[in-house]
């Protein structure tokens, strides 16, 4: 798979409140991801937020301490409802694109309003994280083992987030493992989703790796160079900054990797 550096994290929505996200931390969390939207319930036939999104991005901001990023679960049937709950969640995302540094995740799960057909939801969600990415930010695709087998395809480029609680290891093709659902963290009353990802922060060129490419990037945007960067991947120690801590910050990892 080729990615070395691994981090812990969670996610959750409204059902957890509103955590204390420096005991998160404390807890040896690195990372959360944050439910920010939904397509549709049955009693409600349009896009919405999660009531506890705008809050605990918030409270993480002034609390610091953990990366973060996103995601909408999706409940369209065809390629105007796509569209609609793209634009919903890119436009409510990227309100916060700075103190989101990882990705905008599709969560990929729902056997009532999601089409059957393989081919057809296999379009929808390349639809959906096109727009995303064509928005400037990082799609990525959440689902079940099964779901992955057997109702669609990921994307070409687009990293998994795949849940699978019983393996016992880690599936081969995700970048993010959701390993249980029953977890306990300090800082949260009650369960919560455990995950580890690799390589969340640092790939400031935006080829999905974190290498000494990215470091040299860095250097040559903070040494003046008309370069392009991913600025909130580029600043690794989220101090709003991307300076020369963050390029010594990336050695290090990279070092500790053996990269």
């Amino acid at each position: 798979m080729g990615y070395k550096k691994a981090y812990r994290g969670i996610d959750i929505s409204l059902y957890q409140g509103e955590p204390d996200f420096r005991a998160v931390k404390n807890a040896g969390m690195d990372f959360v991801i944050l439910k920010a939207s939904q397509g549709r319930t049955a009693e409600y036939n349009a896009p919405f937020e999660d009531p506890k999104f705008r809050t605990n991005v918030k409270r993480l901001s002034s609390q610091g301490g953990l990366y973060a990023g996103a995601y909408h679960y999706f409940c369209a049937r065809n390629e105007k409802e796509a569209d609609e709950e793209a634009d919903f969640f890119i436009k409510l995302v990227s309100e916060y694109r700075f103190d989101l540094q990882l990705w905008a995740a599709l969560d990929v799960e729902d056997s009532g309003f999601l089409p059957s057909d393989k081919a057809k939801l296999t379009a929808l969600v390349a639809r959906f994280c096109g727009k995303v990415k064509a928005a400037g930010l990082r799609p990525m695709v959440y689902a079940n083992s099964w779901w992955l087998d057997s109702r669609f395809d990921s994307p070409a480029g687009v990293p998994v987030w795949e849940a699978n609680w019983s393996s016992g290891k880690l599936p081969e093709r995700c970048r993010m493992w959701q390993y249980s659902s029953t977890g306990r963290v300090g800082g949260i009353n009650g369960n919560v989703d455990m995950n580890v990802a690799f390589d969340i922060i640092g790939d400031a060129n935006s080829d999905g790796s974190v290498d000494m490419k990215d470091v040299i990037r860095v250097i040559r945007s903070v040494s003046g160079w008309d370069v392009k960067i991913d600025e909130s991947q580029a600043d690794v120690n989220s101090d709003g900054y991307v300076n020369m801590k963050d390029i010594i910050q990336t050695i290090r990892t990279l070092g500790e990797d053996g990269k």
